[in-house]
């Protein structure tokens, strides 16, 4: 075999393998679109289907092929990974509501310590007369 013809051969299949690669690691939680760019259909596994769930639903690309290039994700892990991604902005966003109002308290106390500041630099009426 022709060494740049063997080059061409090995980078066409590293092109192809990373390509998998992304596809893989990027199917998680409930996707709006393949990464063929075509749109997701939710569909249910015939009954005749021998598994231990029959009837199971999947996430599947419109144009789905079992080549690896496209999404055919079952719903309960899409789901299942989705709630974790929720459940994760929640706790964030709880904490953020907690840092806003330690903040608040802060700002608070801050406005409070100015203003008594400014009323001693004031000094008492008296001195001023």
């Amino acid at each position: 075999m022709d060494p740049n013809e063997e080059r061409r051969s090995m980078k066409a299949l590293k092109a192809h393998f990373d390509t998998l690669h992304f596809v893989t690691d990027s199917m998680q939680g409930i996707q709006e679109r393949c990464a063929c760019g075509q749109r997701l259909v939710r569909e249910r596994a015939p009954a005749e289907v021998f598994d231990y769930l029959p009837g199971k639903r999947f996430f599947t690309c419109k144009e789905y092929k079992d080549d690896g290039m496209h999404y055919r994700q079952p719903w309960v892990c899409a789901v299942e990974e989705e709630l974790g991604f929720m459940k994760t902005r929640v706790e964030k966003c709880e904490e953020y509501k907690s840092l806003v109002v330690k903040l608040e308290v802060e700002n608070q106390e801050l406005k409070v310590s100015c203003f008594q500041d400014f009323l001693n630099d004031l000094g008492s009426p008296m001195e001023l007369l």
